[in-house]
This record gives structure tokens, C-alpha cells and sequence, in this order.
């Protein structure tokens, strides 16, 4: 029997997909208040004639990785499990949250799992956890993770979980860690990179000069099902189809969802505005804002990332990111309600 946590998310939905599709017993953690509508769409939009059987083959559990009780239930005849569940914010109010839940969350599960005596833990994790180099580097797992003024909270929670994965590896359990770019694929929209093509299909104006690394989700799901059946114990890999721009990754997903392109460059100054300004905007009207400081200043930075290590551990091929727009874009097109202001997907 496979665990898998997270499984409502962008990476677990496509994790549960390729695991149900190879024959696997599959059970997956999820929250009373989360809704798995979208997964099940995302099941028949990959498989029409399976989807429906496939989705019902999964044994859906309530728990959480911040209820210890839950977990040790979860695991109960379990030999194997996958780390997908995270929270990824880069609001200030969301620290505390977030901290709690991919740091505290990840040692509760890796805990659970050394007395449990799983004997396979794959780990997903983020590029953020990596930290960041030197002006010009390119990226590999060899990066040495430094304090930095410029490392978000976000990447300082995966750094943290990671941190949690490594220390059950010295006490005996059997991990591999992967390290995701930007992943790229039909999800929640409000939590999501498909969040990013929603923007765009809305008329996004602006464009960042900012450079960072994309992979299909469907690459993600795969590799990591890849590794965990490999003999590979106790290393990480980056896991990357193309370092591209923002604005080429726009342009993809203006193209396929018949959008005009954003056509001005918001760069440093403009970005610091604006973020001060969403700033006014949710003090004025109590909405949550929509840009935040870490965003508006990741966005113009450049990051470029290797995927050397992987492709030559297992022989894989990524799809290149237009795929992953495409995908992302059709699938929309085909279930437009999700994209809908009235439509939200619970927590």
C-alpha cells in the first residue's frame, strides 16, 4: 500500500494519476474541508475511459500532517509514501502557517515513518529549498543552502522540511528528495502556477524580466514514481524541462487560451510600486493581496537550473514547458468553470 500526502494538490492530483494508472493500492491524506472534484476531472481529462474507475480506486482518508493521531492511522499497512502536502505562500500573514505545516507537518510524517518501518519515502520538495547562488551560477543540487536576507519564507520552510527529510535519513529511513522548478499543469487556480495562466487569459498587461525554470506536472508524477521504485536511497535531484522568461512563458499561455500577450515590461521600480500599492489596495477593501514583496522581487530575477544529474540517473526526457501550456490550456478550455470568479475550491 503507497501514501500519499497531498494528494488534492497540483503535484499530488498528477502523483495519484500516474500511481492508480500503473495498478497501484493507493491511499491519500486529505482534509475534511478539501474538495476532490477538480482531481477526479483531472483523472478522466488523462484518461476517458479509465478516469472515472482509476479515481475511485483511490482509498481517500481524512487526516492531517499536523495531527500525529491521524498520520500513525494513515499508515497502517503501508510500506511506501509520497511527501506531496505543502503550503506555498508568499504572503507575510501566511508565515506562521506555513512554517508550521512544511516544517512541524514534515517532521510528524518522517517521524510516523521511522516507526512505522516504511521502506521508501519520496520527498517533494521545491528548487526554493536550494537556496540561492552567486550572480551567473547555474543551479545544481551541489548548492550549498546560505542565510540570506533574499531567501522567502517559503523557501526557507522547504529548506527547513528538507532539513527533517535528511535527519529520519541518518536515523534509518530509506528518502529520496526531489526538487522541482516552477511545475506546470491543469490545478487550482487560486494555489496553483495555473494560477498564472488565469491571469494571463484575464488580459494581464505586465511582464517581468525574470528568468526561473518550468516542468510538466506530468514529469514530476512520473520521475518520482521513477526513483521511489529505484534502488536510489538518500539523494535529491532537480527536476527541470527549460529555463525561460516570464514573458515566453506568458506568451505560451497567451497563445493557447486565444489571449493577447502582456506587452509591458514592469521591471525593479515598477515591481516595487506595485507591490506597495496591492499593499494600499488590501488595507482598503480587506481583501487578501494579490502581490506581494517577495513576488514582486522574485519575479525579476534570473535563475537558471540543471537537470543533469536526473537525466542521466534514470534516462528521462522532460517534455518541453509549450506542452505543459498546452496541457494546462485545453484542459480550461474543456472545464472553463473552474476559472469561473464564483467557482472556489475549499481549502
Amino acid at each position: 500500500m503507497i501514501l500519499v500526502t497531498g494528494g488534492t494538490g497540483l503535484v499530488g492530483s498528477h502523483l495519484l494519476f500516474e500511481l492508480a494508472s500503473k495498478g497501484c493500492r493507493v491511499r491519500a491524506l486529505k482534509r475534511e474541508s478539501s474538495n476532490t472534484e477538480l482531481i477526479q476531472r483531472l483523472f478522466t481529462w488523462y484518461d476517458k475511459d479509465r478516469g472515472e474507475a482509476l479515481f475511485k480506486s483511490i482509498e481517500w482518508v481524512i487526516g492531517d500532517v499536523l495531527d500525529i493521531i491521524s498520520l500513525q492511522e494513515a499508515m497502517q499497512g503501508v510500506d511506501t509514501i509520497y511527501h506531496c502536502a505543502a503550503v506555498v505562500s508568499f504572503m507575510p500573514d501566511d508565515r506562521h502557517v506555513m512554517i508550521k505545516a512544511n516544517v512541524d507537518g514534515t517532521a510528524n510524517i518522517v517521524n510516523a515513518a521511522l516507526t512505522n518501518n516504511i521502506k521508501k519515502f519520496c520527498h517533494c520538495s521545491s528548487v526554493a529549498a536550494l537556496g540561492s547562488p552567486q550572480k551567473g551560477n547555474l543551479i545544481d543540487e551541489t548548492l550549498v543552502w546560505m542565510t540570506s536576507s533574499s531567501n522567502s519564507w517559503y523557501a526557507i520552510s522547504k529548506y527547513g522540511s528538507e532539513r527533517e527529510v535528511w535527519r529520519a535519513s541518518e536515523e534509518g529511513l530509506p528518502v529520496v528528495i526531489v526538487n522541482p522548478t516552477v511545475v506546470i499543469g491543469p490545478g487550482d487556480p487560486a494555489r496553483s502556477s495555473a494560477q498564472l495562466y488565469q491571469s494571463v487569459k484575464n488580459g494581464m498587461k505586465f511582464y517581468t524580466s525574470g528568468v526561473t525554470g518550468f516542468v510538466d506536472a506530468r514529469d514530476v508524477a512520473e520521475i518520482m514514481v521513477k526513483l521511489t521504485e529505484s534502488d536510489i536511497v538518500n539523494q535529491r535531484f532537480i527536476l527541470n524541462s527549460d529555463d525561460l522568461s516570464y514573458k515566453e512563458l506568458f506568451t505560451l499561455f497567451a497563445h493557447y487560451s486565444g489571449a493577447k500577450p502582456p506587452k509591458y515590461k514592469a521591471g525593479r521600480f515598477l515591481s516595487e510600486i506595485a507591490w506597495r500599492l496591492e499593499n494600499v489596495r488590501s488595507f482598503m477593501t480587506g481583501q487578501k493581496p494579490l502581490l506581494s514583496k517577495e513576488t514582486a522581487r522574485n519575479a525579476n530575477i534570473k535563475r537558471y537550473f540543471s537537470n543533469e544529474k536526473i537525466t542521466k540517473a534514470l534516462n528521462v526526457h522532460f517534455r518541453p514547458v509549450e506542452q505543459a501550456a498546452e496541457n494546462t490550456s485545453l484542459f480550461f478550455r474543456k472545464y472553463p468553470v473552474y476559472l469561473s470568479p464564483d467557482f472556489r475550491m475549499p481549502s
